[in-house]
């Protein structure tokens, strides 16, 4: 079977811009039905609870939203080279899911990137190659990507952190409470935690994480942050394998800024953002009790 005969560079070009220009689409649409639809704002947020991995960088709030509009169930999503890698290929047939990649320049280059759009990506800003080189990330394009449920191979299991008992979560969350804002969670809300069932006093006190993380300085808007708090309670709850309470819709239809993007991106990387960071150093201090445990 004859190779296919590669792009030229104006080809190369084209076929960027039509790919950024579908992807940008995308993100249009996925902001309209984010504003629109509740059920479509929690899917955004399921699928940054399933796309925040133990093993490496987690896929950023930008492309969850792209990835959630294109394939609202995925659970794990990489490059077909990955995937090969992983000894999975795309099935025959399956069309990649968009998602903005970063652009790595060498410093010398000093060239524009030719992508318009600015996903904030992994946010990074520089990057390494294989032999160390730094390299600058100078913009994002829109690369080809695809959930494990569209490809076939060998057997794949994501790696997953080691389950924690709800008990555990509830027990650091209450001292990471009290080590950071210097208050007792049980005091302050009349709760006692202890005649909670643990899934139960785990919600409420990632509410409570949640609320003192974002500011009603930063969601102004009336029932904006009590929304963007309780999603992001629910991000932290499913990366936790805790039952999550709702992801509530923040009310920012029609708002207009002078940002290029609408209120409801920021909305969503604050939730997103937080979620995860809430979960994150759950796990890291449940481990390191872990560990403690175990060493005696």
């Amino acid at each position: 079977m004859p190779r296919k005969p590669k792009m030229t560079d104006e080809e190369r070009r084209a076929y960027s811009a039509k790919m950024r220009g579908e992807l940008e689409a995308v993100m249009d649409r996925a902001y309209g039905a984010m504003v629109a639809s509740e059920d479509f704002w929690a899917t955004v947020m399921r699928t940054a609870a399933n796309l925040t991995h133990p093993d490496r960088d987690d896929r950023s709030p930008t492309n969850c939203i792209a990835i959630a509009a294109q394939h609202p169930n995925a659970t794990h999503v990489l490059s077909s080279g990955d995937w090969r890698k992983a000894g999975r290929f795309p099935v025959k047939g399956s069309t990649s899911l968009r998602i903005w990649t970063p652009i790595k320049r060498r410093p010398e280059e000093g060239q524009e990137a030719t992508a318009a759009a600015a996903d904030g990506g992994q946010r990074e800003a520089t990057g390494e190659t294989a032999g160390g080189e730094t390299r600058k990330v100078s913009g994002f394009k829109a690369g080809p990507v695809f959930d494990i449920s569209q490809t076939d191979g060998d057997a794949y299991e994501p790696p997953a952190a080691a389950p924690l008992a709800a008990e555990v979560i509830r027990d650091v969350l209450v001292n990471q409470y009290r080590d950071q804002y210097h208050e007792d969670p049980e005091q302050a809300g009349g709760f006692d935690f202890t005649q909670e069932a643990p899934d139960n006093a785990v919600r409420i006190l990632l509410y409570g994480h949640a609320w003192r993380r974002i500011t009603e300085a930063d969601a102004p808007l009336p029932g904006q942050h009590a929304a963007e708090v309780a999603s992001a309670a629910h991000v932290a709850a499913l990366i936790l394998n805790i039952a999550p309470g709702p992801a509530v819709m923040p009310p920012l239809a029609g708002i207009i800024t002078q940002d290029k993007k609408p209120p409801i991106h920021e909305s969503a990387v604050r939730a997103i953002e937080t979620g995860r960071a809430i979960a994150r150093a759950a796990t890291m201090a449940a481990e390191h009790r872990r560990e403690l445990a175990v060493t005696g």
